[in-house]
């Protein structure tokens, strides 16, 4: 005998408690069905612990999606103030950064999962533990989903919010991609986001563990795409560090979804100075008989002395020998862009996000239900919509979960 309910819920993360609360405010009874021993594990890891749950800068270009429309319509209705009233409604104070990143004011995510669990509990949501859904059955009147232990829970509506497949022991597996295509969604291929790259090249072995302030960009099929400032991390497979994630997105489609070769990370290591200038301090260093190991001292990391000779040799057969300033010139381009081919990303357990998911195009704006199925909705990262680190992500969950809790 299957349990019965007005709603239920698949996934107990941000997104799933979300609409599960926004659900019962409304007087719905609600199942949230998790296949985790407790709900709301990916919370606790976001953030590094903190919990980066917003951006003061939250908007619909903030995101990719195959449809932008879908975006603007949920942040119409649930945007950044509508968020802030949510959480401050329960009880949790928040306090922004220089950059506009938004966190709980203890600094720890299991502030913001422990208001999200009382209030499920004050509206006497019933949480599944464990519950592996192994199919949505549509039946007269809603569905019965079904566990792998043979449990069975009915709802008069679904709200599918199991998430996408980064960071799989935190519950996040790509399960509901499957549920979806069982009423006929297109799946747009999930690939890792926000993810490290693989890059063979000697400069990554020979500066493992370096960490740099950079400019990087990604250069796709010859052409230039998105360019981030940050950190870059030298690792034993490749390239890491913020300013490698935010361009990841891109590349990681090329590579995975699309199936391209021509792809490579662009990198400026001196941001913060022109390339005129880069190359008058080389000149000037090379005039006064500075060694040819030393040229980048004080500019950049020592460690990368060793690299410096063969960069300078290569301006120099490029300047032809006879014309120091244009060696130095040819030797400030190579630092100022920098070029890695790429040739692949990291996998879904080093991915903070996913790219891919449920055809936007096929969900209705606003209330995000399925185009296809009455009484199918959908909410977070199962959706084809990407936002960018800083919080982004997390806000198209509380976003989308407070919309498709409006169930009719």
């Amino acid at each position: 005998m299957a349990d019965t309910y007005d709603l239920a819920v698949v996934g107990g993360g941000a997104a799933g408690l979300t609409a599960a609360i926004s659900a019962a405010r409304r007087g719905n009874s609600v199942a949230v069905l998790e296949r985790l021993p407790s709900p709301g594990r990916k919370i606790l890891a976001t953030g590094g612990g903190r919990c980066n749950l917003l951006n003061e800068g939250l908007a619909p270009s903030s995101f990719t999606s195959t449809d932008p429309a879908l975006v603007a319509s949920v942040l119409e209705r649930f945007g950044r103030r509508e968020i802030r009233e949510f959480f401050s409604g329960l009880g949790l104070r928040l306090q922004a950064d220089e950059k506009g990143r938004v966190y709980p004011a203890t600094n720890q995510a299991a502030s913001v999962l422990k208001v999200l669990e009382l209030e499920v509990r004050r509206l006497g949501v019933q949480v599944e533990a464990g519950f592996v859904v192994g199919r949505v059955e549509p039946r007269a009147g809603g569905f019965r989903l079904r566990a792998a232990d043979s449990r069975a829970v009915e709802g008069r509506a679904v709200i599918l919010a199991g998430g996408g497949k980064a960071y799989p022991a935190l519950g996040s597996d790509g399960s509901c991609y499957g549920l979806a295509a069982s009423f006929g969604h297109r799946i747009v291929t999930p690939v890792p986001s926000a993810v490290p790259l693989l890059v063979k090249d000697r400069m990554c072995h020979l500066l493992q563990g370096q960490r740099l302030l950079v400019r990087a960009g990604s250069r796709i099929g010859g052409r230039a795409g998105r360019t981030a400032e940050g950190e870059l991390l030298f690792t034993q497979y490749g390239l890491s560090g913020t300013a490698v994630l935010d361009i990841s997105e891109d590349i990681s489609i090329a590579l995975n979804r699309d199936g391209l070769r021509d792809v490579a990370v662009v990198v400026d290591l001196l941001p913060d100075m022109t390339a005129a200038d880069v190359a008058g301090e080389l000149s000037r260093r090379m005039k006064a008989g500075w060694e040819t190991r030393s040229l980048v001292s004080g500019l950049l990391p020592e460690k990368l002395g060793p690299l410096v000779p063969q960069l300078a040799g290569e301006a120099g057969a490029a300047a032809g020998k006879g014309d120091p300033r244009e060696k130095a010139r040819r030797l400030a381009g190579a630092l100022k862009r920098m070029e890695f081919a790429v040739q692949g990303t990291r996998g879904w357990n080093e991915a903070e996000f996913t790219a891919g998911g449920v055809d936007a195009r096929e969900v209705k704006p606003g209330t995000l239900e399925s185009r296809l199925r009455g009484g199918l909705y959908f909410a977070g990262e199962v959706l084809d919509v990407q936002g960018g680190r800083g919080g982004f992500n997390l806000a198209w969950a509380w976003a989308t979960g407070l919309a498709a809790g409006l169930t009719e």
